[in-house]
């Protein structure tokens, strides 16, 4: 009932999350065609242009992101019908099963949309054809779909207390700034995820990132447990 409950509030969103996904490989590949002098671009850009790619995928998870509490369905939140809170709240299952669904279901809906991402940069980027193999491919979109994990769960964890359209907004805008920041900051290389998801990548290192895979499994394993407690002891 739960699972059914939370397809149906997200599948509209969900549509929307694969155009949003899909939208960069016609519009690059037709702007790169009519800007081809006949030479490849420099691979040092293709890694730089690869880092932008991972920094727009990485809004997939915080707009499928969602406690199940919170979140409403899109149209009856715009109509003011707000009953979803309440009926969510006043069936007989535990707000840590509650909880728990709906970021599971959102996680597994980013993970198929996050599918896309190796394919695009394939497409779009015709240097990288001749240096990545399928398993590259693959082990970029397993890299992808851990490291955002860690934003998934920040989004996850606005959701508990922030109405719907300031979630999405507010984690992409803390998603830039977190980025800005990591580029800046001397911080840990493994604190760095989004050069997991970028120019580290195993697309240019045929290797998986473990330590920025750890600690992005880490990190989202404390946002999922700061999410919860405030889902459990918040009167909504």
């Amino acid at each position: 009932m739960l699972w059914y409950k939370n397809w149906l509030e997200t599948r509209f969103r969900l549509v929307f999350m694969v155009l949003f996904a899909v939208f960069p490989i016609p519009l690059m590949t037709l702007t790169t065609r009519s800007m081809d002098s006949g030479h490849p671009p420099p691979f040092a850009a293709v890694k730089a242009a690869v880092g932008f790619f991972a920094l727009y995928y990485s809004f997939v998870p915080l707009m499928l992101a969602g406690s199940g509490i919170k979140t409403q369905a899109t149209f009856q939140a715009r109509r003011g019908l707000h009953g979803s809170i309440y009926y969510t709240l006043s069936m007989p299952v535990s707000r840590l099963r509650i909880f728990a669904t709906r970021a599971g279901l959102g996680m597994l809906e980013a993970i198929g949309v996050l599918a896309i991402a190796p394919c695009a940069v394939w497409i779009i980027f015709p240097p990288l054809r001749m240096r990545v193999t399928a398993s590259d491919l693959l082990a970029y979109w397993a890299t992808f779909s851990v490291c955002v994990s860690a934003l998934y769960f920040l989004g996850v964890l606005a959701s508990t207390f922030l109405d719907e359209i300031w979630q999405s907004w507010t984690s992409m805008f803390g998603v830039v700034v977190l980025r800005f920041l990591l580029d800046r900051l001397p911080v840990p290389a493994p604190v760095n995820i989004f050069k997991a998801m970028g120019e580290d990548s195993s697309l240019f290192t045929h290797s998986f990132p473990w330590a920025r895979m750890a600690f992005s499994v880490g990190a989202a394993a404390i946002l999922f447990l700061v999410g919860l407690r405030v889902a459990q002891t918040r009167e909504y």
